[in-house]
C-alpha cells in the first residue's frame, strides 16, 4: 500500500561518480530499513543497472565524467520497465534553470546534495511509497481487465444456460391452472431479474418471490462463502438475521449445500429435526417450532453449489393443505434454475464493483469498502422513505433501487484520478489544489462514459452531482434544487452523515445531537430540505445501519 508507515522493503539506486555521496547516502538511509541502497558510478551503466534492478527510486547526479545526468533521466522515464520508479536528480547545483530542465526530462523531485538526514529520509521515503502504490494501482487495473475478460466469458456460459432454462420451461407440463400461473409468473420475474445488478437487491427480489411461489410466510437464502453458508436475507426471522452454518450434514440445510439435492420436511421429519434426526438448520432464525421445510439448492452453470433457499411452513396461505407438496418442490427448483443465472451475474459484477472500490481505496484511505457500502445503505433506506412520502412519483422496483445503490457504491470512483500529493495531503487544500481535487467528479462521470444501461446512467448521475448543493453553490455545474438528480441529493445526505459519524486521524466522530444539529441548519443551503428532514426523523434507524456495517 501507499501508506509510508507500512512501505515494503525498495531499492535505491544512486548514479553518482563520487563514491563519498555513495556512501553518505548509504549511511543516512541505515535509518530507513526498509530500503536497500545500490550505486552505480559510471553513466554508460547506469541505464542498464536500472533495468535490471527496477528501484523504486533513482538518485541521479547530473555531471558525470563520462555523461550527461541529465539525458540519463530522459532515458529512464523512456524505458517501460521503470515506469513506476521515481527519478529524482540530485546535485550540487541550485539554478532555477538546471532544475526545470531537469523536471522537463521528466524528474519527480530535485535534491541540492546532501540536506539534512530528517529531510532526505523524508523525501526518499515519500516517492517509494509513491512507486509503490503506482504498482499496486497498475496490478489492481490488470486485474480489473482480467475480471472483465472473465465476465465476459461467464456471461456466455450463462446465456447457453438460459437457452436450456427456456427449453426446460417449454418442456414443463403442468396440469393444473395454479402452476400455469406459477410459470407464467416466474418469466416475467426473470425478465425483471436480469436487469438487476446488484446482488443484495437482488437475494431479496428473489426470496420474495420464492416465498410467495411457494405459499409460505417465512424463508431465508443461503450463499456458499469461505467454506460456510452465510444467511445473506431472511424473511419472516424473529432472531439473529445473518446466522452462519457449516458446509456438511450437520444440518438439512449445510446437506443441501454440499450434495446439491434439494430437501422436504414435513410435519413429523420437522418434529424430529435436532433430536434423532439432524437440525434443519434455521433455529437461531426461526425459532424450533417449523411445521415443514422445503430447502433447494441454488446450483451455477458449471454445476457447482453457490448457496440454497429454505422455505418455512409451506401452505401458510392456502390453509386446505399441510406442508410443501411436490408441485412446490418442482416449482421452486426451476425457480432456482433461473435464480441462479441471475445471483452469478449478480456476483461478477459485486466482484468488479469491489475492485473498483480497493483502487479507490488505495488512493484515499477514507474510500474504504465499509464507508460506501453504508452509504448506499443509508441511500436505499432514505430512498425508500421518500418513496413513502411520494407515492404517486415513487418507483420501489429493484431495477431502480439497484441503480441507486450501485451509484452510491461508486460515487467517489473519480478520485483515482486525482494525484497523490493532493488525495493525501494533511493539511488544507489551497485554491489550486482544491479546484483539481473537484475534477474527481467528472472523473468519476467519465468513467461511466458511452451509457448503455441504468446502471452506468445513475453512477454517471451520481459520481458526477453528489457534490451539488440545494443553494446551487456546489459543484461542478452549480446546479440548484430539484436541477440536481434526485439519486445524487440522496447520496449527498447519506455520504455527509457517515462521514460526519466516523472517526478519522484529523477528527473525532460527531455526537449524535451535534449531526443532528449540522442537518438542521444545512436543510435548504446544502441539502434537500425533504431529504434532511427525512434522516433527521430516522437518525437511529441510520445510526443502526452504521453500526451493521464497520471499517
Amino acid at each position: 500500500m501507499s501508506d509510508p508507515a507500512a512501505l515494503q522493503p525498495f531499492t535505491v539506486l544512486v548514479v553518482d561518480d563520487q563514491p563519498i555521496i555513495g556512501e553518505g547516502v548509504r549511511r543516512i538511509l541505515a535509518a530507513l530499513p526498509q530500503a536497500r541502497v545500490e550505486v552505480c558510478a559510471a553513466a554508460a551503466e547506469a541505464l542498464a543497472r536500472a533495468r535490471a534492478l527496477k528501484p523504486a527510486v533513482i538518485l541521479q547526479d547530473i555531471h558525470m565524467p563520462d555523461g550527461d545526468g541529465l539525458e540519463l533521466v530522459a532515458q529512464y522515464r523512456a524505458a517501460g520497465e521503470l515506469a513506476f520508479t521515481s527519478v529524482v536528480v540530485l546535485s550540487a547545483e541550485e539554478e532555477a534553470r538546471t532544475k526545470a530542465d531537469a523536471f522537463a526530462r521528466g524528474a519527480n523531485d530535485y535534491i541540492v546534495k546532501l540536506p539534512p538526514a530528517a529531510e532526505f529520509i523524508a523525501r526518499v521515503r515519500y516517492h517509494a511509497a509513491a512507486s509503490q502504490a503506482q504498482r499496486e494501482r497498475d496490478a489492481a487495473f490488470r486485474e480489473l481487465a482480467a475480471a472483465e475478460q472473465e465476465l465476459a466469458r461467464r456471461n456466455a456460459l450463462l446465456d447457453q444456460v438460459n437457452v436450456r432454462l427456456a427449453q426446460s420451461n417449454r418442456e414443463l407440463r403442468v396440469d393444473v391452472g395454479t402452476q400455469r400461473e406459477r410459470l407464467d409468473r416466474i418469466a416475467r420475474v426473470s425478465a425483471d431479474l436480469a436487469r438487476v445488478q446488484d446482488l443484495d437487491i437482488m437475494l431479496t427480489a428473489i426470496l420474495r418471490e420464492a416465498v410467495s411461489l411457494a405459499g409460505c410466510n417465512s424463508g431465508v437464502v443461503y450463499l456458499v462463502e469461505g467454506g460456510s453458508l452465510r444467511a445473506a436475507e431472511a424473511i419472516g426471522a424473529t432472531g439473529a438475521a445473518h446466522a452462519r452454518l457449516p458446509l456438511d450434514d450437520s444440518t438439512f440445510v449445510g446437506g443441501v449445500a454440499q450434495s446439491g439435492e434439494l430437501a422436504r420436511l414435513d410435519r413429523i421429519e420437522c418434529a424430529r429435526a435436532g433430536r434423532d434426526l439432524a437440525a434443519i438448520g434455521t433455529e437461531e432464525m426461526f425459532g424450533p417450532r417449523t411445521k415443514s421445510a422445503l430447502i433447494v439448492p441454488v446450483v451455477r452453470a458449471e454445476g457447482n453449489v453457490m448457496g440454497c433457499i429454505a422455505l418455512l411452513d409451506g401452505h401458510a396461505i392456502r390453509r386446505d393443505a399441510h406442508g410443501f407438496e411436490e408441485a412446490d418442490e418442482q416449482i421452486v427448483t426451476h425457480f432456482a434454475s433461473l435464480a441462479a443465472v441471475a445471483v452469478e451475474r449478480a456476483q461478477l459484477v459485486r466482484a468488479m464493483i469491489l475492485r473498483m472500490i480497493a483502487m479507490a481505496e488505495l488512493r484515499d484511505p477514507t474510500e474504504t469498502a465499509g464507508h460506501v457500502g453504508r452509504v448506499a445503505d443509508l441511500a436505499i433506506m432514505l430512498y425508500d422513505r421518500w418513496c413513502d412520502a411520494h407515492p404517486d412519483r415513487a418507483d420501489r422496483g429493484p431495477r431502480t433501487r439497484d441503480s441507486l445503490r450501485i451509484g452510491a457504491l461508486l460515487h467517489d470512483i473519480g478520485k483515482v484520478g486525482i494525484r497523490d500529493a493532493i488525495l493525501k495531503k494533511p493539511g488544507r487544500l489551497d485554491e489550486a489544489e482544491f479546484a483539481e481535487m473537484r475534477r474527481h467528479t467528472q472523473i468519476g462521470a467519465d468513467l461511466f462514459a458511452g451509457i448503455r444501461t441504468d446502471f452506468d446512467e445513475s453512477a454517471a448521475s451520481v459520481a458526477l452531482a453528489h457534490h451539488e448543493r440545494w443553494d446551487g453553490r456546489g459543484y461542478p455545474q452549480g446546479l440548484r434544487g430539484e436541477e440536481i438528480p434526485l439519486f445524487a441529493r440522496i447520496v449527498a445526505v447519506a455520504d455527509v452523515f457517515d462521514a460526519l459519524s466516523a472517526r478519522r486521524s484529523y477528527k473525532e466522530a460527531w455526537a449524535p445531537a451535534k449531526i443532528a444539529a449540522y442537518f438542521e441548519a444545512e436543510a435548504g443551503k446544502h441539502f434537500d430540505p425533504e431529504l434532511a428532514e427525512i434522516l433527521l426523523a430516522n437518525q437511529k434507524v441510520a445510526e443502526a445501519i452504521r453500526a451493521r456495517r464497520p471499517d
